[in-house]
C-alpha cells in the first residue's frame, strides 16, 4: 500500500498523470479498488490550500464529436443513472469551447474534481489527460458491482429467459458466449415502429459476453444500459473482479475508454457483416456465429439491418437471431400467442 500512496497520495494523486499510466497498467483489481478508496478518501481540499480548486478547466478532446463522448463519459458522474452532465453543472459549453467545472465535481464525488485538474497538470485538459482520469475513477463513481458474482445476483444471466449466442469475431481471438434477456428483446421490437425503425434497448438492459480461451473463462465483459441513453462499458477478469482493461489478443482494451470508438463508429465488423453467409477467416483466427442454419434467415437480416444501422450503438445482431428463432419456432408450430402477434405486427 505504501507504494500506491507514493504514487497517488492524498491531494496531490499525481498518478493520474499520463506519464505515470505506466502505474496504472499494473495494478491488480483488488489493489486498484484499494486505490479507488484511497483516492475519494481524499475529500475536498480546505479553503486556501495550495490546492484549491479552480473552477473551470477547458477540456481540448480533437475528436470529431466531443460533445457526444463528454455526455457519455461525464454522464457518467451525474449519478447512479447517468445524467445530462451540462443539465447538471458538470460541463459548460461556451459556443462550442467546453469546460469542466471541477467544483461541481467535487461536490459529487468528494476528491474527483481535484484529480480532475491534476490529470490536467494546467488548465486545459486534453483527451489522454482525460482518458487517465476516467480509468481511475469511472468504475467508482458508476458504483460498479466490485466482483462479477456480485454483478451476476442482480442481473442472473445464462437462467431461463436469456437469448445465448455463441461467436468467434474479430475484436478479441477468445470464443464468446453472449448472453441478452430475452423480456429486453422483445421490449425493443415492440417499440420498433414508434422508435422510427431503431432497435432501442430499455434502461437497465444488459449484454453479457463471456470470453473463453482453451475452455477457461479469461474475462467478462458487460453492457448495462443507464436511463440516460448511454451504456457502462465494464470488464472482469478471470478472479471475478473489476479489470481495467480485457486481456484476449489482439491486443488489450481499456475500459470503458477505448470501447466507445467501435461503438460510436460506422466501421463493420466481422462476422456480422457477412451474415448470414459465413465470414472469412480472420488475421487472428476464425470469426462466425455458431447457430443453426434456421437462424440465417436473409429477411431478417435485411428487414433489420441491424449491424450497419446500429440504433444504440450496438454492434451484434442479436435481435435478428432472436426473430429468426422465433420465424423457426411459427415454422414448428411451437410458438406463444405473443410473439406469434410480435411477428404479424413487424410483417414478418
Amino acid at each position: 500500500m505504501t507504494g500506491f500512496m507514493g504514487v497517488f497520495g492524498c491531494l496531490g494523486v499525481k498518478g493520474l498523470r499520463v506519464k505515470e499510466q505506466k502505474h496504472l497498467n499494473t495494478l491488480t483489481p483488488k489493489h486498484f479498488i484499494l486505490l479507488l478508496i484511497a483516492v475519494a478518501a481524499c475529500g475536498n481540499p480546505e479553503a486556501g490550500s495550495e490546492q484549491a480548486l479552480t473552477t473551470h478547466l477547458e477540456i481540448d478532446l480533437d475528436k470529431s464529436d466531443p460533445e457526444r463522448l463528454l455526455r457519455f463519459y461525464f454522464g457518467g458522474y451525474v449519478g447512479p443513472d447517468g445524467g445530462d452532465p451540462f443539465e447538471a453543472g458538470l460541463l459548460i459549453d461556451q459556443q462550442g469551447r467546453y469546460y469542466a467545472d471541477v467544483e461541481a465535481l467535487d461536490t459529487r464525488h468528494p476528491g474527483l474534481g481535484l484529480a480532475l485538474r491534476e490529470a490536467a497538470g494546467d488548465r486545459r485538459l486534453e483527451w489522454e489527460e482525460m482518458v487517465a482520469f476516467l480509468n481511475a475513477t469511472y468504475y467508482n463513481a458508476r458504483r460498479l458491482p466490485p466482483t462479477l458474482a456480485a454483478f451476476r445476483a442482480d442481473v442472473p444471466y445464462g437462467e431461463q429467459g436469456w437469448f445465448h449466442v455463441e461467436l468467434d469475431g474479430v475484436m478479441s481471438t477468445a470464443r464468446r458466449h453472449v448472453y441478452v434477456a430475452q423480456d429486453v428483446l422483445r421490449h425493443a421490437l415492440r417499440n420498433y415502429r414508434q422508435n422510427a425503425e431503431r432497435l432501442l434497448y430499455p434502461e437497465g438492459a444488459a449484454i453479457v459476453g463471456e470470453h473463453y480461451l482453451d475452455g477457461e473463462r479469461i474475462e467478462t465483459t458487460i453492457l448495462r444500459k443507464r436511463a440516460d441513453g448511454f451504456w457502462d462499458f465494464v470488464t472482469y477478469g478471470p478472479d471475478g473482479m473489476l479489470a481495467l482493461q480485457t486481456q484476449a489478443l489482439p491486443r488489450a482494451l481499456k475500459t470503458p475508454t477505448q470501447c466507445v470508438g467501435c461503438h460510436f463508429g460506422s466501421k463493420l465488423f466481422e462476422p456480422e457483416r457477412s451474415f448470414p453467409a459465413p465470414a472469412p477467416p480472420g488475421p487472428h483466427g476464425p470469426r462466425a456465429f455458431y447457430v443453426d442454419d434456421t437462424l440465417r434467415d436473409r429477411e431478417v437480416v435485411v428487414f433489420f439491418n441491424e449491424h450497419r444501422k446500429r440504433s444504440d450503438t450496438v454492434l451484434g445482431i442479436y435481435h435478428t437471431l432472436f426473430v429468426a428463432q422465433l420465424r423457426a419456432d411459427r415454422r414448428a408450430g411451437q410458438i406463444a400467442d405473443d410473439d406469434l402477434r410480435l411477428l404479424d405486427d413487424l410483417g414478418l
